[in-house]
């Protein structure tokens, strides 16, 4: 019988398990039900969310990925304990992984993840920085002396890292991504229209029509929330239109961060970003910025067919590499 062998990413929203021969095998929200008096968890993602609901005066949700990673290792391991249940059953032969990280992690951050995966029932695991998943997973060649430049937008960061014969070059993390955005919307529609709206509403709002792009099509959406003024319900009519403006801050923000790893490179591989253009890959990824950045930064910006799933991809094929 074959060990099996995965790819793992643990992100702050979603966590995607695949395997080498079955290919995605899940991806849930990365969250767990914990039982309030006993701290025990007893479900994870889809199924957390639906046992809290039921039982709110018993159950908590928490989400153990990355800022309190070191307090709650515990909560991770047996979430990722219950996933891989989920995905592989039970095995006679521990699988191997493969585990994307961010590149902002600390030492104990780094050992909490991989004691907690080691601690859920992997024999033997190994790490590699998302931005270089990432790569592998939309089909870089490694072996190719070309510059690459990829962006990864994920919930809770956003990492640009220049890669060169399969090593990153120059690469910078900042703490923008889909949760900020939610924010950054709630903020104007606090700012704009008087209406306070909530994270859920934001999201939606995000994905129905916070298409960023300039020759996107014009779409609107009613929203409902509180007024600020009167603290009752209220419906207001928003465009698409607004949302490059509800968002410009943290895009801003983005964009500021790949032209600094730009500026960082040396000229030969500012030619190759040039002819190969900057890659965009993550769940965090907003409709339309492939073509925002291309028109602000005039160079070619393609986003990744798989974007959603390429860091856990990728980190199948670097365990096959090893």
């Amino acid at each position: 019988m074959l060990r099996k062998s995965l790819g793992i990413d643990i992100g702050t929203a979603q966590i995607s398990i695949c395997s080498s021969d079955e290919g995605l095998l899940l991806r849930e929200p990365s969250v767990a039900a914990v039982d309030i008096d006993t701290d025990e968890v007893v479900e994870a993602g889809n199924r957390a969310l639906r046992a809290v609901e039921t039982h709110p005066d018993h159950l908590r949700l928490c989400w153990p990925v990355w800022d309190p990673i070191v307090k709650s290792a515990d909560i991770l391991s047996a979430m990722l304990r219950i996933f891989l249940y989920r995905a592989v059953g039970r095995t006679m032969l521990r699988p191997q992984a493969m585990v994307a990280i961010p590149c902002d992690l600390t030492e104990a951050q780094t050992n909490a993840v991989e004691d907690a995966v080691l601690a859920a029932g992997i024999s033997r695991v190994h790490l590699l920085e998302t931005p270089l998943c990432a790569a592998l997973g939309v089909g870089f060649d490694f072996s190719s002396p070309v510059g690459q430049l990829l962006v990864h937008v994920g919930a809770s960061r956003t990492e640009v890292a220049m890669i060169f014969i399969g090593e990153m070059v120059n690469h910078m993390t900042i703490p923008v991504g889909g949760t900020q955005f939610d924010s950054a919307i709630i903020e104007y529609m606090r700012r704009r229209h008087g209406l306070y709206v909530g994270k859920r509403t934001a999201e939606q709002i995000k994905i129905r029509i916070g298409n960023v792009a300039k020759s996107a099509e014009e779409k609107t959406l009613d929203v409902k929330g509180r007024c600020m003024k009167t603290r009752e319900g209220r419906v207001v009519t928003i465009s698409s239109k607004e949302m490059l403006g509800a968002l410009m801050e943290p895009l801003t923000l983005i964009l500021d961060a790949i032209v600094a790893v730009i500026e960082q490179t040396g000229d030969d591989m500012r030619a190759d970003i040039a002819k190969t253009g900057v890659m965009l890959t993550g769940g965090g990824l907003l409709g339309g910025m492939d073509k925002f950045l291309d028109e602000v930064m005039g160079l070619r910006v393609r986003r990744a067919a798989n974007a959603e799933t390429a860091v856990v991809e990728g980190a199948v094929v670097a365990l096959s590499r090893l």
